[in-house]
């Protein structure tokens, strides 16, 4: 059965897909939001599935690379494109991915696991044995559609117009997440409904919008959970911060970061509070700290205005509001005594165990869950696809051109970086789609920026400063032999 999101999605990838194949990419970040909602529902036998939008427009764009693939030879970039290098690590990485998919499970059969289907909650005695499954599968199929996306995006996006386009893309993702979760707000404060039969509607993914806290309604947005609606928001609004650094202090994208903010703490999500003060202090010790010139203090203490705003704000709101603040205690100070807690620490920590079991190899994709990324890296895809991760992660750095770069790159770079920090906090996704999404972005963006920057250099290489000094002291550029 067609949702309501699919009568949206599917006509318009599918005329993308026909007309405008590039748009492909703008309409796969939107249909990132939605992470656990579908465009088709249907059963085969006692198999309940449902057709995520996201993968549905990245099944469109895979089926585009394959044309590339038959018409060029080959998806890498060129060989003098500095992106090439995170490419071919990006193709070995998927290539142990999907290998250990198939193989770890029957090499180490019978290996107690966090089943992915069971959840965290659930005693270390009651673990499921390893046995090769369709998660497995899945999980490959997804990262496959994934790195497809990845190449295509980094061949599409040549030049700022282009780039600029995607931007435009995430300011819109942003503008629709924000407004859902105003929504949310009124109707939770109003008690008015809430359109969870759109937005949660995928009957494979498990649902989170009902997480209340005493009479506090927890904000999710268009997710499935508050901790995704809080991850997805203090990534964006780490990003509009390093905009409005690159901007020299506009005056709208401080207005964004104050929103995103605000929403953000009314998700009351502990990992998006603390992936968005770790990567805060991360970019304004980057941007700032060492800057050591007396004209630049008054730049620093803006920042520290910001600061103090934004604390400022949040302090009026919790004071004016008991309920909130009782709901912020209880997901913060009084979470470490909670049994959830515990079960999470614990997932983490057999997640190392199960390395040293291993080997070192891992399970294979998709046959533990941990309760973050980076214990989930280890225990399935092992050492050496967690250091191939690691490496593509190193190269998309090397390509970041710093603060000089333009803040259309810095949005991209930075709410990418610090999603991967509430991954490793506590979101366990390897195949999540905003964290795929994102990454796309910035890939491709730094990859076009990179490209046209070496082009402008060989240009100049043309030519050559010569120090042909006359008696009048004259010098000129003469053209290189």
């Amino acid at each position: 059965m067609v949702t309501l999101l699919g009568a949206v999605f599917i006509p318009l990838a599918i005329f993308c897909f026909l007309a405008q194949p590039f748009y492909l990419l703008p309409l796969l970040l939107i249909s990132s939001l939605f992470e656990v909602a579908s465009v088709f529902n249907g059963t085969i036998g006692n198999f309940i599935f449902g057709l995520s939008p996201f993968y549905f427009v990245e099944l469109l764009i895979a089926i585009r690379l394959v044309l590339i693939l038959r018409k060029n030879g080959s998806v890498l970039p060129p060989k003098n494109s500095p992106a090439r290098p995170l490419a071919i690590l990006l193709v070995w990485f998927w290539g142990w991915s999907v290998i250990s998919s198939f193989v770890m499970p029957r090499l180490f059969s019978g290996i107690s696991v966090y089943s992915p289907r069971e959840g965290l909650d659930i005693e270390l005695t009651a673990l499921a044995p390893l046995t090769w499954s369709l998660s497995n599968l899945a999980q490959a199929g997804y990262l496959t559609l994934n790195v497809a996306v990845v190449f295509y995006a980094v061949l599409s996006v040549k030049g700022v117009t282009k780039s600029k386009v995607l931007s435009n893309a995430l300011y819109l993702a942003v503008c629709i997440a924000s407004i859902a979760a105003v929504i949310q707000i009124f109707a939770a404060t109003l008690g008015l409904s809430y359109p969870y039969d759109i937005f949660n509607n995928n009957p494979a993914y498990a649902q989170g919008f009902e997480e209340d806290i005493g009479n506090y309604h927890r904000i999710t947005s268009t997710f499935g959970e508050p901790s995704g609606a809080g991850s997805f928001l203090a990534a964006v609004a780490i990003g509009l911060l390093a905009q409005y650094f690159s901007q020299k202090h506009s005056l709208t994208c401080l207005l964004y970061f104050f929103v995103v903010s605000l929403l953000l703490l009314a998700t009351t999500a502990t990992t998006g509070y603390a992936e968005f003060c770790i990567a805060s202090i991360l970019l304004i010790a980057y941007w700032y700290l060492f800057r050591i010139k007396k004209e630049q203090r008054r730049s620093r203490s803006k920042v520290w205005l910001l600061v103090a705003g934004l604390v400022g704000v949040a302090g009026v709101i919790i004071h004016y509001n008991p309920l909130f603040l009782e709901t912020m205690s209880a997901v913060t100070i009084e979470k470490s005594d909670s049994l959830s807690f515990l079960h999470r620490l614990t997932s983490d920590a057999y997640a190392l165990l199960i390395v040293k079991d291993t080997w070192g190899l891992g399970v294979g994709l998709g046959s533990n869950r941990p309760s973050s990324l980076i214990p989930a890296f280890l225990s399935t895809l092992g050492i050496l696809g967690t250091l191939l991760f690691v490496l593509i992660i190193y190269r998309v750095i090397r390509l970041y051109p710093g603060k000089k770069g333009p803040s259309y790159l810095q949005l991209s770079f930075w709410a990418f970086l610090t999603i991967l920090i509430g991954g490793a906090i506590g979101v366990p996704d390897i195949n999540r789609p905003t964290l795929w999404a994102l990454f796309c972005v910035a890939v491709a963006q730094l990859s076009a920026y990179s490209t046209s920057y070496a082009l402008a250099l060989k240009d100049m290489q043309g030519y050559v400063r010569v120090p042909n000094v006359s008696l009048e002291g004259d010098t000129g550029i003469t053209p290189a032999n």
